[in-house]
């Protein structure tokens, strides 16, 4: 199992050889066999590296998906 530490390289190496934040997130994070917690502060880590004009797009649109779930599921 790989620690913390490792997976952040792994992470780090990944992304700056421009790899998406999804390839990251469904082929190293979420495998991995550790805590939420942990995966959570990976997720982050990898988030870090996105310019912040994509990360305010990809959060408009997960709130924006989030809303019409809630709109449809309300009676």
């Amino acid at each position: 199992m790989a620690t913390l530490r490792e997976l952040q390289c792994v992470i780090e190496a990944g992304m700056r050889r421009g790899e998406s934040f999804s390839t990251i997130d469904d082929e190293v994070i979420e495998p991995s066999r550790l805590s939420d917690e942990e995966k959570s502060a990976l997720w982050l880590y990898a988030w870090s590296f996105m310019d912040w004009r994509a990360q305010r797009r990809e959060a408009l649109a997960h709130l924006s998906q989030i809303a019409t779930r809630r709109r449809t599921a309300a009676p």
